[in-house]
């Protein structure tokens, strides 16, 4: 006989069979931690995981260092018992870690092990029951155990709900064998020796039934047709008498432990039960042989009396049952229900018929109808096609973009992705879209399934349908449920997007590329809906996953061109995969540009080690129909017939002010650019210059002037002729300051009273032209899409260099008189600051000089000059004395730089700097929706027109207006509407104005931003008109009164037109925007001005117009410029003439091309 092998194991691996039963899947969390903590308790090891301890100094006792490596001992065979017991996905990156930092880092993982471990006990506890062949001892052991683990975790489950729950998880043979209690008992180790000493006492279910009547019953036939299978007839056994042996006066109570004096309708009661007297109408007591009654374990209860009880039901029914027995002993009040049947109370059986339709429930009833999956799916590639529509959102994708559709593929879930400007270019992705598809997959569009919106019910869209053969499916109003694939399409890509985003450090602008590359990915990522990917579905082949990036990370990308000392790549984010070629896309935020590249190292794993920044990912859909529910109402656009009777405008009521004249805050004073000279203690005069504090800055600074026009040889000493005045000179001093308002330079300008020169005499022609602000816009828009270099230059003391033909004569100046002529006069031979002819002299000569170089002049803008040669585009804007160089070759560049520098004295201008307003409050739109401004709001009294004199209200007109017109012209209707009372304005007048300082100080980082675009340059133009807002200056401002919206609108357009048709001209000129050949579009949201436009329609309204408005359609006919209709809300021309609610001004802000710099942009 071979010897019997019994294994042993050492304390720690008994431990650890015993934590690997129990392994840690992460729902079993709190159980887990429970068992962990018992085993390591046992083994005298729980204070391993609840602290850690530091290694001692080095001057610490002995006993501290015995300690520590003990500590270290039991933390090293904890952590096997914890690595033994876990799942691999919770064990990771265990190395330098205590054992108490991963229980803390896997409870902060799975939530609040508390809460968790509740719900999963109690779910445990409620669902426990007892099975089939199962001991009852072994499970009521069970339920207590349960009930042990969650008063440890700070249930406390009193004694009675566990005597229920006890009583509920026994199966109903036990329950019928325990019946009877003699009285409620709270005591769950008394309930519990109770039903184990029940089931000792009294035989099982099985053989409480008497063995001649179990034949009985399997001999049973049918007595209709003498089946002993089963048949129809044996479904009602009511019918069947089976001879059951008679059992008069016994009768079982199917009892639930519920409250004492509880009421139980029970179907073997021959009679009613109650447990007390009170209810009792009328009663007589019994003898004591006339009173036993038997329950169903056999045993005899003594009925005390008999009567009539009155039983009140929660529903206000009294019910008065005859002949209630008075048993003190019962558990439970019992009700008999063949006594209540034969009283008249038993209810029958309703024969259920459906009503006739109730309009009233309809009307108030009327619920929508459930969702079923009734749509079938599609057999074949391109059978049905789901698209869907997303936008406009809060932010705008680089490109201008703020919608995106899709298209999705019904059979393999393979989606496309298009990025737009506007809804209106739906149908254009569409037939994009199908040629691509139709042509690489050589099938055709079936069905196009979508919602109502309006993109794909144009005519338009609907007769391409049609002529292609596709069936457009359409949802009805209001279920996007119905359209269910391209809902979840979208969903599922901006939950992408706004992840990608919150993880990245790339400004919002990039949420296209972050788009696309979700499409990309889900493309290639299985679905529930396909067996196979989407991309195998769809190409035939597995798709290759292994060039799949992280988005956002950083890339370091080889330069294609290597120079000496120059770093060989450049730090950029990768941003997504092109569509057409081979490699990635990759951001350089150095150059502001996304290009193509194949050779990139990616630093994925420095990118996923960084904490996660958990910026705000503010990546939402703005509401088109009310950008503002609750704040402010939205304008509403009409065609507005004219009013029989005129309209009463509501004047409101200035409030009640102090007296007292107010100073204005210094703060507003910083963001002004004219200020007064005197704040700076700035000279007036020569004498005050040479006589005061900074008199050798002011020496130094007149001295560097005079040098100046010695240099240049402005003039020439000589006697004044007879007949002739000498023009008079003046000294102008100006400290110029950086942003933070310190002196960095002294200037000291030399000029001639140009006022007292004689028309005729000593000047003939003044005018000079100057660039534009337009001109120098679309130069750089150009230059932003061709990536073109653009160098800023300035002339020094230009002016000087414009040559005289007149005889003009000036006074010697001031302090630098020839003491040898001291009598004699200057003729001079150049221009000189002041005098009325300088700027044109200056452009003459200018002009001369520049085309000796081979530049020409634009017929259409004569401060813009170009110069082509083979590929090589040069442009030069002049703006006074200011040089803006453009091209796309840098030698050339140069080689114009050192021709000026030749020509004239030239510097480079450095970083420009503005000025701040730090302390002043934030403004969150230039002007108030609703805000009415008129002269009536005007200062009438002196004292009133006085205070107001203090302000300086043209001053911050004018600077906010230089502003406007350059980079800001979001704030263009606010400009407009204050600047009509600068003459006389009253304090509304200046609230407002300080409203738009605010304004600007708050979006001081946005600009008007031009950027490169993948499609191809174009122009688009939008006209609008805001009908009767400016009442008050009808007759100044326009030679026409428009009566309707229409007319407003179609002069609108002509005049848009006529700057169109100058725009096309001057974009001719320059020879590199190919779609100016094209009609130019326009677009106006009014569709009867529209129509008025293309051709003459309802003579009687447009009759009276006057003709040069006309014009529009001279100008659409030779195909200058084409209109077209837009909707209202997405004419990003309404700030121009509206004020709006903030949502909807922003998000035409950005649709013009206001942007946020941010700091990594």
């Amino acid at each position: 006989m071979s010897p019997i092998s019994i294994p042993f194991y050492s304390p720690e691996e008994s431990l650890r069979l015993i934590m690997g039963k129990w392994k840690l899947t992460g729902q079993n969390f709190p159980v887990w931690k429970l068992h962990l903590q018992n085993v390591l308790s046992a083994q005298g090891k729980l204070y391993v995981i609840n602290k850690p301890m530091s290694r001692p100094k080095s001057n610490a006792p002995e006993e501290e260092f015995a300690e520590y490596f003990r500590f270290m001992a039991d933390e090293s065979d904890v952590m096997s018992i914890l690595i033994f017991s876990m799942s691999p996905e919770f064990t990771g990156d265990l190395r330098d870690k205590f054992c108490h930092e991963v229980v803390k880092n896997v409870e902060n993982q799975l939530g609040l092990y508390k809460h968790t471990g509740k719900l999963l006990i109690m779910q445990e506890i409620f669902s426990l029951k007892l099975k089939k062949g199962q001991s009852v001892k072994d499970h009521l052991i069970e339920i207590r155990r349960l009930f042990k683990c969650l008063s440890r975790l700070g249930y406390k489950m009193t004694q009675e709900e566990l005597v229920y729950l006890m009583w509920f998880s026994l199966t109903k043979e036990v329950q019928d064998t325990v019946v009877y209690m003699k009285e409620p008992k709270n005591d769950v180790d008394k309930v519990h020796e109770d039903i184990l000493a029940s089931l000792e006492r009294v035989p099982a279910p099985a053989d409480l039934m008497d063995t001649d009547l179990i034949n009985e019953l399997g001999d049973l036939s049918c007595p209709e047709c003498g089946s002993k299978d089963f048949c129809e007839h044996l479904m009602n056994i009511d019918q069947i008498e089976i001879g059951l042996p008679d059992a008069p006066g016994i009768f079982m109570i199917d009892c639930l432990i519920t409250s004492y004096e509880s009421w139980v309708i029970d179907t073997g009661s021959g009679n009613h039960i109650c447990n007390h007297l009170q209810g009792f109408t009328r009663r007589k007591t019994l003898r004591k042989d006339r009173s036993n009654l038997r329950v169903g374990e056999g045993t005899s209860l003594i009925a005390e009396a008999v009567g009539s009880y009155s039983l009140s039901l929660p529903s206000g029914l009294v019910l008065e049952l005859d002949n209630c027995y008075y048993i003190p002993n019962m558990i439970q009040n019992v009700l008999s229900f063949d006594l209540l049947v034969d009283q008249g109370g038993f209810l029958g059986n309703f024969d259920y018929k459906p009503f006739d339709n109730c309009e009233s429930c309809l009307s108030g009833k009327m619920t929508k109808q459930p969702f079923n999956n009734e749509n079938e799916r599609a057999t074949d590639l391109l059978e049905i096609i789901h698209t869907d529509v997303c936008g406009p959102f809060s932010h705008v994708a680089r490109g201008g973009y703020r919608y995106f559709i899709t298209f999705t593929d019904d059979f393999s879930r393979y989606g496309y992705v298009y990025l737009m400007r506007h809804k209106s270019e739906s149908f254009e992705r569409f037939k994009e879209f199908q040629n691509e598809v139709q042509d690489q997959l050589d099938k055709r569009i079936k069905f196009l399934r979508s919602d109502r919106g309006g993109e794909y019910l144009s005519d338009e869209f609907d007769n391409h349908l049609m002529e292609c053969g596709i069936v457009s499916q359409l949802t009805p109003p209001y279920t996007p449920q119905m359209n269910g694939v391209s809902e979840r399409r979208n969903r599922t890509l901006l939950d992408m997007v706004q992840t990608m985003m919150c993880h990245s450090t790339l400004p919002m602008s990039f949420w296209g590329h972050a788009l696309e590359t979700a499409a990309h990915i889900l493309n290639r990522a299985p679905t529930k809906s396909v067996e196979k990917t989407p991309y195998e579905l769809w190409k035939g082949k597995k798709p290759n996953i292994s060039f799949l990036k992280i988005w956002g990370c950083e890339v370091y990308v080889k330069r294609p061109t290597s120079e000496k000392l120059r770093p060989k790549s450049d730090k950029c984010f990768f941003v997504g995969y092109p569509k057409t070629t081979v490699g990635y896309y990759f951001y350089n935020p150095e150059e502001n540009k996304v290009f193509v590249a194949r050779n990139g190292k990616f630093l994925e794993e420095k990118f996923l080690s960084l904490e996660n920044t958990r910026k705000d990912v503010d990546l939402q859909v703005v509401d088109e129909e009310n950008t503002a529910p609750i704040v402010e109402p939205e304008i509403q656009h009409s065609n507005v017939e004219p009013q029989s009777e005129p309209i009463e405008e509501v004047q409101t009521q200035d409030l009640r002010r102090s007296s007292r004249v107010r100073q204005e805050p210094d703060r507003y004073l910083g963001f002004l650019v004219s200020q007064d000279s005197g704040d700076l203690n700035e000279p007036t005069s020569y004498g005050e210059a040479v006589s005061g504090s900074e008199s050798e800055q002011w020496q130094e600074a007149m001295k560097a002037e005079m040098q100046s026009m010695y240099d240049n040889q402005v003039w020439e000493l000589t006697d004044l002729p007879q007949h002739c005045r000498a023009v008079g000179r003046k000294w102008v001093f100006k400290k110029k300051t950086d942003m933070d308002g310190n002196v960095h330079t002294f200037k000291a300008r030399l000029v001639a009273k140009g006022f007292t020169q004689t028309h005729g005499i000593d000047y003939d022609e003044t005018f000079s032209p100057v660039a534009m602000l337009k001109s120098i816009r679309i130069l750089m828009a150009i230059s932003a899409y061709f990536n073109y270099e653009i160098w800023q230059m300035d002339v020094k003391t230009a002016f000087l260099n414009g040559k005289l033909t007149e005889d003009v004569y000036m006074e010697q100046p001031e302090g630098f008189e020839d003491p040898k002529n001291p009598n004699k006069v200057c003729k001079l031979l150049k221009s000189i600051y002041g005098l009325k002819q300088a700027s044109r002299s200056w452009n003459l000569h200018f002009d001369e000089r520049i085309k000796e170089f081979g530049f020409t002049k634009s017929e259409f803008e004569p401060c813009v000059y170009t110069k082509f040669n083979g590929r090589i585009v040069t442009f030069l804007v002049l703006y006074v004395d200011d040089i803006l160089l453009i091209g796309n070759d840098v030698p050339t560049l140069q080689s114009v730089k050192g021709w000026l520098s030749k020509c004239f004295q030239m510097k480079d201008l450095g970083e420009a700097t503005y000025t701040r307003m730090d302390e002043s409050k934030k403004g969150f739109i230039p002007m108030q929706h609703g805000i009415v401004l008129s002269k009536t709001q005007c200062p009438v009294s002196s004292q009133d027109q006085n205070k107001m004199k203090s302000v300086p209200y043209a001053s911050a007109i004018g600077s906010i207006m230089y502003a406007m017109l350059c980079t800001r012209p979001d704030v263009a209707y606010s400009v407009s509407v204050t600047s009509r009372y600068q003459q006389n304005p009253g304090e509304p007048h200046w609230v407002a104005v300080k409203n738009i300082l605010k304004y600007l100080r708050r979006t001081k980082e946005m600009f008007l931003v031009f950027e490169g675009s993948e499609d191809e340059i174009s122009v688009t133009g939008y006209s609008g008109a805001s009908f009767q807002t400016d009442r008050d200056d009808f007759s100044s401002k326009q030679d026409t009164i428009a009566d309707s919206t229409t007319e407003a609108e179609y002069i609108a357009a002509s005049d848009a037109a006529k700057e169109a048709v100058w725009l096309r001209n001057f974009l001719s000129d320059l020879r590199v925007v190919a779609s100016i050949s094209r009609p130019i579009d326009i677009f106006c949201d009014n569709s009867r001005a529209v129509a008025q436009a293309k051709e003459p329609r309802e003579h009687h309204k447009s009759r009276h117009m006057l003709r040069k408005y006309h014009l529009i359609r001279e100008i659409i006919g030779r195909g200058d410029v084409r209109i077209c209709k837009i909707p209202t809300e997405e004419n990003v021309v309404d700030p121009l003439t509206k004020p709006l609610a903030r949502v909807k001004h922003e998000a035409h802000a950005n649709s013009i091309g206001m942007q946020y710099l941010e700091a990594n942009s």
